[in-house]
Order: C-alpha cells, then structure tokens, then sequence
C-alpha cells in the first residue's frame, strides 16, 4: 500500500512538472514590438526573413524549418526546403499546406501576415535584421531561446565579440587617421545611406571607419549629392546586388572626383552581411576593417596577438602509406588560418600544379585563408603569410608541399573508391563564387590563391606517365562536376557555363604500393576511379561551401546570373506593370509556379545549347512562351518587349512572355 502510495506521488510529481514545463510559454518580442507568446519551442517554422532564417540556421536548428525564402534556399543546411515566397511576397495556400506552428516574416509582409491571411491561424514574429547592434543580439538570444539554443546563441555573440575585441585592439595600434567609409545604396534611381544608429555604422565604427551621421536614428534615407561630396569618403561599400544601379547612378551623377570613385575603393559584399544584422557581424566588421587598413595590418607591429598554433582536428582516412591528417587552426594575422596536413610514413613523389613534380615529399596539403587576410595578401603579404605559416606548422618546404584557397577547410569534402585492390581518396574544397571561368572566354587579369583544390591519394603507385595524365582525368571530372551544378561564369554569367575556376589547384601523391600503373585514362579502372571520386568530392565541397546542389530552384539560378526578376522588366514599356503594387506579389506567384519556372528553366538550358552551337531553330520554344503569356492573361496576348537589352535570347523571350501575360492580366482585372 505505502509503495502505491509513494509511485502516486510520484507520477503526480512527475507529470505536474512535465506539464509546467511544457506549457511554460516561451516570450519573443518582435520588430514591431509586439510580444508573443508560444506554448513550446516551434517545429514547423516557415520564415520569410532571411536574417530569421540565417540566425536559425546558426544556431542548428533548421530541423525546425519546413520552408523558406526564394533568398535562402541556397544556404548549407537549407537545400531542398520549399520555397513559399520572398520577403515582400508568399503563396499562402503553400504555407498553410505545410502546417506551420510559427510565421516569421519581414515587415512587407507583416499586414498580412497578422491579418491571418498568409497562414492561417498559426503565430506570426515580424523581424526585419535591421536596427542597431543591442537590438540584434537581443533578438539572437531570443530566437535562442526560442529553439531551446540558448547555449550555441551566447556562443555566436561571443564569437562577433571576439572579433570587435580583436578590431578594438588593432585599430589602437594604427598611426593613420580614421578612413571616411561610406554605406551605399540604390533606391529607385537615387542614393541612400543609413543613420547614425544603423548598426551598418556602427560596424564601419568597429572596423575603425569614419561615418557619415546625416540622422541620428537606424533607418535608411536620402542622401544628397552635395552631402556625398563634401563627405568625400575613401571607401564606399554596397551589396552587391546594388552594383548594375550604383554604377549607373556613379556615370550619372558628377563622382568621378570622389575619393573612393576615384580610387577604384567602390566594394560590393554579400548582401547577407551588409543588409542584415545577424549571426556574422563580427565577421563582417573585420573583412571590412581588413579593406580599410590592409597595408597596415601586413605589419607585423599592429598584429593584437601573436601567432600560435590553437588546435587540431583529425582526418579519417584510409591509406596505407599515409601515417597522420588533420586539420590545424592556427592564429595568423590575428585570425584563424586552417591547413590540413597529410603525412606519410615515407618520403612520396608528387605532382602539383603549385610546384610541379616532386621527390622525397613527406607532407601535403591544403591551406585556407579567411576573407580578413586576402587584403593583405594581395598588398604584398602573402609571402611573409607563407613562411610564417611553415614555421609555426613545423614544415620544411623542401619535404612538404601545399595547396592554397579562400574556402573554408570546415566545408572539406573526402571521398574514397575503390575496385580490388586499388583504392583513390580525394580530398577536396572548392568555393565558386566570385571567381568561377570559361575556360576559353573569359579574360584572365589576376592572380589569387585557388578556390576548387584537389588532392589524389593512390593505393597504387603511378608512373611519372600515369600520375600526367590523371590531372587530365581529374580535369575532366571537376569540369564535369561544375558543369553538371549549371555554376555560371563569374565575368559572364548570362552567357557562360563555367569550366572551373580560374585558380584551381591539384596534388596528385603517386607513391604507393604494386607495379606503377601507366596509364589513368577513363578507359582504365584507375581512371575510372580518380574520375568518380573527384566528380563526387567536387559536389559535395561545393554543396558544403557555396549551397550549390542540384535541383536548384530557377528563382536561385536567376541570382546566379546577376538576373532579378523584380528589377528585370526595365523597359519603358514595362512600367505600367512594375508600378503595379502588387507587382512583388505576382512576380513571386507566377515563378513559384512550375509550369512558369520550368518555362524559365527551359529558356536557360536552351540558350546554353544556342551559344555552343547546337540549336538551329527554336520556333517550338516560341510557340511555349505563347501559351505561357495566354494562360497568365487569360487570353491570346501580343508579346511585349518589357525586358532589359543583354538578356540571352531565349530567355528574354521567356521573360517577356511572362510580363506580357502579367501586364495584359492586370488590364483584365
């Protein structure tokens, strides 16, 4: 009877604390100041905020999203998530289809998402990113809280802490005066900054910058052509989707003699860093700072700290000749610099494009270097970069040899195959972004460390013959690999696939076991492997490094070619419907239909085909755009030319179909 008693209390005790906790109501305040409330932590969250959907994914806990923005899809972790909308426009039977248990929008679509028309009855936070630097770490420990992240939040705003502690001490160190920065925008053919309080100041006040303080307050406003020049700023900064209207307006406008116009110091930056007030304002202070100030950060007497070895992580792989890899963090130049390291058990030949063919090498590898530093490097720095970094990993150049790059060795990919008994690992990052080329038309004007590198290991040793002709068969393979993800050329994106980067690197060890293998040709089986596993490691560094994975959703691949639909219909005789209000709205609602976007994705594919040469006639296509611009009409419609002049003329066509169809609909309606 007592032991009855006692299990009764007890599961009384138990379930009463259970229900409290779960129940206990988890309190965010939103943009708009609004509190709310939610019984539990959210697991089925749709976000339209981009800076919601950033500090969210930071934070590891996107299991909890079901859907984002056409801005986010392409983020690490995001890939393959429904696309429901943008920040100024959503397909509310899509997100009501997917049951969330909380919205979180930006204010353009707050009215209607509090309305309850976007979701139905589900909880709605509306956070913008902007405001000042208090205001986004208040709402960071919030969302924190909010997913039950407290911990990894405190560790984010640690991380940005860590970084403006780091600027505090280096720009005291500097002799030169406070560089005058400027933050830019374009905003329907005039020039905006931000406020005093805008914590995009705030962050060129952390990099060591001189602001321009027109308001004291965070929002944006109209910047006046005397203002601009009399300021006279040395740097000026935009996002980059900025650039095509900034730099009509700088041909416009009397700027040539404005110092940062002049000196060719105008620097576009992810949008995600200079638009949103996030998870990585400490990183972007610190990029900037680097711009500002990189001939004086290259001397060695304003470094904050000193140069160390922090720690290491293991690689796991399975070579027979290879006795040790791992990854090295190091401090240098007062930021963490990765190498991985791979050591054998016995002096290897090697064929590098770095160094070319090597004896008696007992190390390789590949070293990366954050944005902060690239500065730096390119005022001259790299070589003291290169032998500090040797010396503090105890190399001797003449038994080691190292691949460089801008990508992050946390996003390292390896891959292994193998047939009997001969085994190919691939080690591989690659970062394709800002300088991915067409091999062939694209023009060649600088040199920088590589952004798609390489290294082959073989269980079976290569001749010098074999180990020459793999790096045609490695070629072959991230050309394939770049091809297959459609990664657009970062000189002509509208017009040309990429083959590569212009700066990538191999290594290839041929040191291993058995009789040396001649030829590593797609004929052989070891060609065969080198092929699969660099084509696979390839995928996977550039889904790990740049989101880059197949399908990518044509809104995305439109991005990738510097092509916005919201600004794309730029001729005159579009602006009956691009001043439309609701312009935004059916924008996102005919490309988030598939029938619209696999017009668009047609369009892509056979302008590609058209510009090698391997279509002749698309009257087909023609007649496909017809139907498309009838059903969004209502009825056959003449197809207007509404598009921007350097479109690829297949999907000019597309897009001018679909504006038309747009444009005859609203004179319907």
């Amino acid at each position: 009877m007592r032991t009855k008693l006692f299990l009764n209390l007890f599961l009384f005790l138990f379930f009463t604390i259970f229900s409290t906790t779960a129940l206990k109501a988890i309190e965010i305040t939103d943009d708009l100041g609004r509190t709310i409330n939610l019984k539990s932590k959210p697991n089925r969250v749709v976000s339209l905020a981009p800076a919601a959907t950033e500090i969210i994914l930071s934070l590891g806990a996107e299991k909890a999203l079901v859907a984002v923005s056409s801005e986010d899809s392409h983020f690490k972790g995001l890939i393959g998530l429904p696309i429901v909308g943008s920040p100024s426009a959503a397909l509310p039977d899509r997100i009501i289809s997917l049951k969330p248990d909380l919205l979180i929008v930006e204010s353009a679509l707050a009215q209607k998402a509090l309305a309850g028309s976007l979701a139905g009855g589900a909880p709605v936070l509306v956070l913008n990113g902007q405001g000042s630097l208090d205001q986004a770490e208040k709402r960071l420990l919030e969302l924190g809280s909010l997913f039950g992240k407290t911990n990894q939040a405190r560790a984010i705003l640690a991380e940005n802490q860590a970084y403006f502690e780091t600027l505090a001490l280096k720009t005291a160190k500097l002799k030169v005066p406070k560089k005058r920065v400027l933050r830019l925008l374009a905003r329907k053919g005039s020039l905006r900054t931000v406020g005093h309080l805008s914590f995009q100041n705030e962050l060129i006040r952390k990099a060591g910058g001189q602001t321009l303080d027109l308001a004291d307050s965070a929002e944006e406003i109209d910047l006046g052509l005397d203002e601009l020049i009399k300021f006279n700023p040395e740097i000026v900064y935009a996002c980059s989707r900025d650039k095509k209207a900034l730099e009509a307006l700088f041909s416009r406008k009397n700027l040539s003699q404005v110092a940062a116009v002049k000196n060719h110091q105008v620097r576009y930056y992810p949008c995600a860093l200079t638009d949103r007030a996030a998870a990585h304002m400490g990183y972007f202070a610190a990029w900037l700072s680097s711009a500002l100030y990189s001939n004086e950060y290259g001397d060695p007497a304003n470094l904050a700290r000193p140069n160390q070895v922090l720690d290491q992580k293991m690689v796991k792989i399975k070579v027979p000749f290879v006795s040790d890899a791992r990854v090295v963090n190091l401090r240098l130049n007062d930021y963490v610099q990765k190498t991985l390291l791979i050591d054998f058990k016995s002096p290897q030949t090697v064929i590098s494009t770095s160094d070319g063919p090597r004896e008696g090498v007992l190390t390789v590898g590949n070293g990366s270097s954050p944005v902060m530093v690239w500065d730096i490097n390119h005022q001259g720095g790299w070589e003291a970069d290169l032998a500090e970094r040797y010396n503090l990993l105890g190399l001797d150049r003449k038994t080691s040899c190292l691949l460089f790059t801008g990508a992050d060795l946390d996003n390292l990919a390896v891959v292994t195959k193998t047939f009997k008994d001969m085994t190919v690992t691939v080690l591989a990052t690659a970062g394709a972004e800002s300088n991915a080329v067409r091999t062939s038309k694209d023009v060649g004007a600088y040199y920088e460390p590589g952004t798609i590198n390489v290294i082959v290991l073989s269980s079976r040793k290569l001749s010098p013959t074999g180990a020459a002709r793999a790096m045609i068969t490695i070629t072959e393979a991230k050309t394939a690999a770049v091809w297959d993800l459609d990664v657009r050329s970062s000189q002509t994106p509208k017009i040309n696939p990429a083959t590569g980067t212009g700066t990538d690197s191999i290594i290839i060890v041929a040191g291993g076991q058995g009789p040396a293998i001649d030829y590593t040709g797609g004929h052989t089986k070891m060609g065969q492997l080198i092929g699969e596993a660099v084509y696979q490691a390839v995928l996977e560094a550039l889904a790990l490094g740049n989101g880059l994975a197949s399908p990518r959703h044509v809104l995305a691949r439109l991005a990738e070619r510097n092509l916005d639909p919201m600004t794309v219909y730029s001729a005159p005789e579009a602006k009956p419907l691009t001043s439309q209000s609701d312009f935004p709205d059916k924008i996102v609602r005919t490309f988030l239909d598939q029938k619209y976007s696999g017009l668009v994705e047609t369009a892509l594919a056979l302008d590609d085909a058209l510009a090698m040469g391997h279509l002749t006639d698309f009257q087909a296509f023609e007649q496909m755009t017809q139907k498309a611009a009838a059903e969004l009409a209502g009825r056959p419609v003449k197809i207007l030319n509404l598009t921007e002049k350097d479109l690829p003329p297949l999907l000019k066509m597309a897009l001018n179909a679909l504006g038309s169809g747009l444009l005859a609909q609203s004179k319907v309606d």
